[in-house]
């Protein structure tokens, strides 16, 4: 059994703290790199914990800007620039954990 005296509040805190926009984008983003074919939006609505709108919010924002493609089978798949934005979006989470 874990004694809570053991862990830093703000770790207990920020681990119940919501998802803020780069913290979406980078469940978006895990999910679509960990297929190579691609992933339909329904299976990034439920792997990023998301509602169909921000689904489809967040889908349309990322293609715009280029850090996701559209394939001909419909899927979503991570681009050179989406993977930069993931790695810099995670050595961000790394430094707020310090």
């Amino acid at each position: 059994m874990l004694h809570l005296s053991l862990f830093p509040l703000h770790h207990i805190v920020y681990a119940f703290k919501y998802r803020d926009r780069s913290g979406i984008m980078r469940d978006i983003l895990s999910t679509v790199i960990a297929s190579r074919d691609g992933r339909k939006k329904t299976q990034i609505m439920q792997s990023a914990n998301l509602n169909y709108s921000q689904t489809k919010k967040y889908l349309h924002f990322m293609t715009n800007y280029g850090y996701i493609a559209v394939t001909q089978r419909e899927t979503y798949v991570i681009t050179e620039k989406g993977c930069r934005l993931l790695q810099l979006i995670e050595v961000q989470d790394l430094h707020r954990i310090r």
